[in-house]
């Protein structure tokens, strides 16, 4: 990942260029669009806090280990979504941060209803000393120390944490008005500069009564107690506050009136998944925090990903005239069928149309057309499933120091993309397997977060694999020569090994009712056949190789069929 993009100076890999530019001035469209998109730059966080997140003495690699506790512990607002967590159950590797149904960022009152502690926002209106104190008491299992070292930054250098304790100043100096609550609503124009972030007297206004008054992206705060209120994802405060460590100096996230330049055609403005992805690069002359979060990076790009889903979702239920729901929904074929129905009974079906990528439609038009080309091309020829290695080297280069892969899925998908891409490439256009005529694959992501790919190759009549030694160029399910192969074995032996499970591991993921559900090990066979569906048997030969993996010499028989090509690129 050494070069830039010649306008937002984003690091990139050369295959990630436009496929019409050239390799000597190649332009990138993940990050800016080739300069559509123009954000400022994060600024440097504050020395103490860059020291955390940089030093190796115990303090800092404690902090970065537990950074998604800290940042909960100086959060200005809550999480309120369903995480699942029985993925990481009985599982090996990092945790991973998954979650079901919608997500949103609430915000309650400035002062804890009586006899309860102060959390969030509430934090920021004591003294110093008695709101360490609290946060101490409320994280038991994070360091002192560094829980001091933070509050300071944050008093200091963050303008939120000044801006809320104005604001309870201010509403408790109020006697006449006990429903009065200050609202943050950016000024008129504020929005359209460069993304600067609003000053205290630019965003904070005295409002009397309910509420009803104001705009619904509006943060309100009061010191009354009453309901949470949910922080519009539209609003530029809405990752700052709920991610205080990834902007410690208050940053304005995503506002829905950030211009994207479209040359020649009419101007627009950008979504949240196109300035998330500006974000997340690594970029020549910035000190990204945000690239530095660890485990809090995962929930951050999740957050902002749900965000981006439950703004599309809006907007299709809100336009349901626009795609003609009525016609998918059946309401007119009920109202036919029994011109007494009830249509409230009937209830109102919101439509997602094919557009929407993983809805109903969307689904089986992907189903529909895979299927039209199987039965043109009849029979399948490869079925390879590629999974992403977090130990690819362009992947461990690009880490920054003390990372793990697993700290930037960033890194993970952007190389699966490339690695894929060029392993269609190689099979649709070079021909290593012969002329493919066509193909099909989908993507998924294991438990561990790993992308992998399943993708079905369709080949010419004379390159079909029919008879045994066809399977034979083509695939392998033995050990490879370690002298002759080193690479290839290397490769086999760390990724191609099926467990081992049965007596030697009975708690491995594929045992079921103490067999094996991919039923290894497989039987030592002569030579490759084909059984009477056509399906291939390969060759296991007992030829006395077992190499230790794990602990546990292997044979043959735990060998996953592979081709030699592709595995050891």
């Amino acid at each position: 990942m050494n070069i830039s993009c010649p306008s937002c100076l984003a690091l990139h890999w050369r295959d990630e260029k436009h496929t019409n530019s050239t390799t000597a001035n190649p332009t990138f469209g993940n990050c800016c669009n080739s300069g559509n998109l123009s954000i400022p730059l994060l600024p440097n966080p504050p020395a103490a806090l860059q020291r955390l997140y940089d030093g190796n003495d115990t303090q800092s690699r404690e902090f970065r280990q537990n950074l998604w506790k800290y940042n909960r512990a100086f959060a200005f607002t809550s999480l309120g979504v369903a995480e699942d967590h029985s993925v990481n159950l009985g599982r090996r590797g990092p945790p991973v941060f998954r979650i079901q149904g919608e997500l949103f960022h609430r915000s309650g009152s400035l002062l804890p209803d009586p006899g309860r502690s102060p959390t969030y926002s509430q934090l920021y209106i004591y003294e110093p000393r008695n709101a360490l104190e609290y946060r101490i008491r409320n994280n038991s299992d994070l360091r002192p120390d560094t829980l001091n070292v933070l509050q300071s930054i944050m008093n200091t250098d963050n303008p939120y944490a000044q801006l809320y304790a104005s604001a309870s100043q201010i509403l408790s100096s109020i006697r006449n008005a006990p429903d009065a609550e200050m609202r943050l609503r950016p000024a008129p124009g504020v929005h359209r500069r460069s993304g600067s972030l609003p000053t205290a007297d630019e965003v904070a206004v005295i409002l009397p009564g309910n509420g009803s008054e104001g705009d619904f992206r509006d943060i309100i705060l009061r010191t009354r107690p009453g309901p949470l209120h949910r922080i519009s994802e539209m609003h530029p405060a809405y990752a700052p506050l709920q991610y205080p460590l990834l902007f410690p100096l208050g940053t304005s996230g995503w506002h829905p009136d950030i211009p994207y330049v479209r040359p020649g055609k009419r101007s627009v403005t950008a979504t949240l998944s196109r300035y998330t992805q500006f974000r997340i690069h690594e970029r020549l002359g910035e000190y990204s925090t945000i690239l530095r979060g660890g485990r809090l990076f995962q929930r951050y790009l999740v957050d902002m990903w749900a965000a981006t889903d439950q703004q599309r979702l809006s907007f299709l239920r809100k336009n349901q005239g626009v795609l003609r729901a009525a016609l998918y929904s059946g309401l007119e074929d009920a109202v036919e069928a029994d011109d007494t129905a009830d249509l409230n009974e009937i209830g109102q079906r919101v439509v997602l149309p094919s557009s929407y990528v993983g809805g109903p439609r969307h689904m089986q038009q992907q189903f529909q057309d895979s299927m039209a080309v199987a039965r043109f091309f009849r029979k399948v020829d490869l079925f390879i499933t590629i999974t992403a290695n977090p130990d690819w080297r362009e992947i461990q280069e690009a880490l920054l120091p003390g990372q793990t892969s697993y700290d930037r899925p960033d890194l993970i998908s952007r190389v699966f993309h490339m690695k894929i891409h060029s392993i269609i490439k190689e099979i649709s256009e070079t021909g290593i397997f012969g002329k493919a005529v066509a193909h099909v694959y989908t993507i998924e992501f294991q438990k561990r977060g790993l992308p992998h790919m399943h993708l079905l190759i369709f080949l010419t009549g004379p390159d079909k694999l029919l008879t045994p030694d066809d399977i034979d160029s083509a695939i392998r399910a033995r050990w490879p020569d370690p002298v002759s192969e080193p690479l290839l074995f290397e490769t086999v032996k760390r990724c191609m090994v099926h467990g081992p499970c049965g007596i030697a591991n009975p708690s491995a993921p594929c045992m079921e009712n103490g067999k094996c559900t991919k039923n290894y090990p497989k039987p030592f066979t002569a030579f490759t056949s084909l059984d009477e569906h056509g399906y291939p048997k390969y060759i296991r030969p007992n030829d006395g190789r077992s190499y230790d993996v794990g602990g546990i010499p292997v044979d043959n028989r735990w060998i996953v069929p592979h081709n030699p090509y592709l595995s050891a690129k």
